[in-house]
């Protein structure tokens, strides 16, 4: 398996609002981390190859609009997006 580093500008990443009207389609998912890794992490050391691998993998949700709350559905991408990113 090839393991591809995440970009240090990703972590931390704002949000970029592709406009009004449009929605910020997302997928979320969750990774188990160890106490190890997290020690490391909290010590400016790299977290290892393992950090967001599919063995860590606990759940994986979406698609949804991260502006409106919505879950993905083939009417609602037809549709202009209601939420913004304000209260976000």
């Amino acid at each position: 398996m090839t393991q591809v580093p995440v970009p240090a500008t990703k972590v931390h990443a704002e949000l970029a609002d592709p406009g009004p009207g449009e929605h910020l389609w997302t997928i979320l998912t969750m990774h188990r981390v160890g106490d190890d890794m997290i020690r490391r992490l909290n010590a400016g050391e790299p977290a290892g190859p393992a950090l967001l691998d599919h063995e860590n993998l606990l759940t994986l949700e979406g698609p949804g609009c991260f502006k409106c709350e919505e879950p993905y559905s083939r009417y609602l991408a037809h549709r202009k997006c209601t939420g913004s990113m304000e209260g976000n």
